[in-house]
């Protein structure tokens, strides 16, 4: 059985039009789980009130972020071209002003770009790969590595956040993926009132053995948030980003409950739409649920 859900804007967590600098603020007591979907990779989580900000990217229009062009065809011993990229969407808006962690899959600019880089205050907790910490820290950022197979636990009140770095392989062509960096992706176990949801965001990744073998042995995830777009596909990188299919066929191999797809249609740099995943989850023989959302509204777990 295939089912799919279209959230629209929801009514529950209303978006702000303006960036608030990061201070302090009352503390949500909520116990409830939602992801929020912001666009790219970006996503407010709220954990029982523990909050995360992943992947800050706040740039619009057609300049929203400046980095070397992976589709483009080049010569390697040279290089990409950088670039300005374009932004097809409104950034819907952040719904707080502090967060307890921004966690982070690597450092490329089209995950953490560089009006999110001005915006973000240098103090607020920062988890990222290992690959990326020194820059991070030379930029000022209260940034600390989280290593593959590597956990941090935060606990608030009635709620525990675990947080394992899971690797995530940005090309499975080697050398490509030596160019790049390895980052990272998170398995999260968000202990609510003594309920367990366990969350599986991969990151920019590909199901290769070091990730198979990182996660094989692990609970069947809650929910399994990839990032698709076959970004670099016609480019002289090659793919860098997973494909619908790819991303269909990765959480049928970890019979996840629900999908939930980002990494699509904010930025014109993502070469393939969402609606080829939904195809794709149409066609498979799956029992997970495919939660396509648009930007600004929120999955609730």
């Amino acid at each position: 059985m295939n089912r799919r859900n279209f959230l629209k804007m929801g009514s529950a967590i209303a978006a702000t039009s303006t960036l608030p600098p990061l201070q302090a603020i009352a503390r949500n007591t909520t116990s409830d789980i939602s992801v929020r979907w912001l666009g790219a990779a970006m996503m407010e989580l709220n954990i029982g009130g523990f909050r995360i900000l992943t992947d800050p990217c706040l740039g619009e229009g057609k300049k929203a972020f400046q980095m070397p062009d992976p589709n483009e065809m080049f010569d390697l011993s040279k290089g990409p071209t950088v670039k300005f990229h374009e932004r097809l969407t409104i950034f819907p808006g952040t719904t707080v002003s502090e967060y307890d962690l921004v966690l982070l899959s690597h450092a490329h600019e089209d995950h953490f770009d560089q009006k999110a880089q001005a915006w973000l205050g240098k103090n607020n907790p920062l988890l990222c790969p290992a690959h990326d910490v020194d820059a991070l820290t030379r930029k000022g950022f209260s940034a600390s590595a989280l290593a593959h197979g590597e956990k941090r636990v935060f606990t608030m009140a009635d709620t525990t956040v675990t947080i394992t770095s899971i690797p995530a392989i940005h090309s499975l062509n080697q050398g490509i993926s030596d160019i790049l960096g390895r980052g990272n992706g998170y398995w999260i176990e968000a202990t609510v009132r003594g309920k367990m949801t366990n969350i599986y965001w991969a990151g920019d990744t590909f199901l290769a053995d070091p990730i198979w073998d990182a996660i094989k042995n692990r609970a069947t995830p809650d929910l399994f948030i990839p990032h698709i777009g076959a970004v670099g596909m016609n480019g002289a990188l090659g793919q860098v980003s997973m494909n619908g299919q790819q991303a269909v066929d990765f959480s049928l191999r970890i019979k996840t409950a629900m999908v939930l797809p980002v990494h699509h249609s904010t930025y014109a740099l993502y070469q393939e739409p969402i609606s080829e995943m939904i195809k794709s989850h149409d066609l498979a023989n799956t029992q997970s649920s495919l939660h396509v959302l648009t930007e600004g509204s929120a999955l609730a777990l």
